[in-house]
């Protein structure tokens, strides 16, 4: 995996904002990045269901070459040698209500890069990681909260193996590709939040997260090996916005990886804003010193997400950049206290719910 810095599950929306938003999540989103943003939950929220997939440029380009691949013909894959190829889904699922909230979400990452001419072999990455989140938030004051979230994960995979060029042809999902890494564990994390919002115009909010506290560790349950743990991340954000009949505007400013001084700070900084219009949103970034893009389409419950946004590989920003491409589809429902149905009036996340 290089110099990548892994996150798992991540939004579809936060990506199009270049990577920011601890200080700006408001929807079931902010189990999974900033428990302390539960305590501005309004009614009772379900994520019935969000699935995304994700791909790089490389696997775009040369589809056709990966679809007439022949591991006894040299010719259909001589194209291939020294490209990345990238695949990403993911799914998860929740339920939030002011100060509590409980989710689960499945992450896969798998990439492929084929080397050694005389040799031909695919480097192989696969990594899959599954948890059952619980959630909750306290209000310390009216507008300064602290939350923590507890994680049950379950880690497949999480290294790197030289696969031959029959596996990789016969492999036509995630799970094929998965049955060649056998190490397979289990681990218990903790996520530490605080938030503060200014009642002024704007409602400027810090936001600072640790997430994975102190490392997540596993313990084996299969193969030689327990998978490699997730490094704990401690993030800082600021975030302000406002919200006026039928438009919203958010920006804001993230860093993460602050604990990690192997990580440049080019590669911890994200920026972003988003403009909510009745039936879409329109979201730009800049994550790792790259451009980010995004659009979401809202309908009723449904709601449509893309994004195209770089990823840094190297140790630096600038050094081996991988432009990604991303769609997500979810559904999701809202009650207010009196178990009435409550939409967002055209507009994706309201800001008014965040003060």
């Amino acid at each position: 995996m290089g110099q990548q810095l892994y996150e798992t599950a991540r939004s579809i929306r936060s990506l199009g904002m270049g990577g920011m938003y601890i200080p700006v999540v408001n929807d079931v989103d902010a189990l999974f990045y900033n428990p302390a943003a539960l305590a501005k939950q309004k009614g009772f929220n379900f994520l019935l269901a969000d699935v995304a997939l994700g791909i790089n440029s490389d696997a775009i380009s040369d589809i056709d070459t990966y679809k007439d691949f022949d591991p006894n013909d040299p010719t259909s894959y001589d194209s291939l040698f020294g490209k990345r190829l990238y695949a990403q889904g993911m799914g998860k699922a929740g339920f939030t209500m002011p100060y509590f909230g409980v989710g689960y979400y499945t992450n896969y990452d798998v990439s492929l890069e084929l080397h050694n001419p005389a040799y031909p072999q695919f480097k192989t990455y696969f990594l899959n990681d599954s948890a059952f989140v619980l959630g909750g938030a306290v209000p310390i004051t009216e507008n300064f909260s602290v939350g923590m979230n507890l994680k049950r994960i379950t880690r497949w995979g999480g290294e790197e193996k030289d696969l031959g060029l029959s596996t990789i042809a016969n492999g036509t999902s995630f799970d094929e590709i998965g049955k060649n890494f056998d190490n397979k564990g289990v681990g218990y994390g903790i996520d530490l939040a605080l938030e503060a919002t200014l009642p002024t115009p704007f409602s400027p909010t810090f936001a600072l997260v640790w997430q994975d506290a102190g490392g997540t560790a596993f313990t084996k349950t299969s193969g030689t090996d327990a998978p490699p743990m997730i490094p704990q991340n401690l993030s800082a954000g600021f975030g302000l916005g406002f919200d006026l009949p039928g438009i919203d505007w958010t920006a804001g400013i993230e860093a993460r990886h602050l604990t990690d001084s192997d990580v440049q700070l080019g590669k911890k900084i994200h920026l972003g804003t988003e403009l909510s219009l009745p039936l879409i949103d329109v979201r730009a970034g800049i994550s790792q010193g790259y451009l980010s893009y995004g659009v979401g389409v809202n309908f009723l419950i449904f709601h449509l997400d893309a994004v195209s946004y770089t990823e840094e590989l190297g140790v630096y920003p600038g050094q081996t950049a991988e432009n990604r491409y991303a769609v997500s589809l979810s559904i999701d429902l809202s009650f207010d206290a009196a178990f009435k149905f409550t939409d967002n009036d055209g507009k994706r996340r309201k800001l008014k719910q965040r003060r």
